[in-house]
């Protein structure tokens, strides 16, 4: 079991909402994903930053 938590892998998030709850799931994937892990807050952003991916990536390009 412990194998199968260090498998577990951060959701990704890609931007392109065509169901509105899509943003909202994905933003549960990763609290449930930080449950398993002791990270601080810096590096929970770090990691959500990094799952970003497509439209969402380079929306985040642009705002920081």
């Amino acid at each position: 079991m412990r194998n199968e938590f260090k498998k577990a892998k951060p959701p990704t998030f890609d931007g392109d909402v065509k169901n509105p709850e899509d943003a909202d799931a994905w933003i549960l994937g990763l609290r449930k994903f930080f449950e398993l892990h002791n990270y601080t807050d810096n590096m929970k952003v770090r990691v959500a930053i990094f799952n970003l991916k497509g439209k969402a990536d380079i929306w985040w390009e642009d705002v920081k």
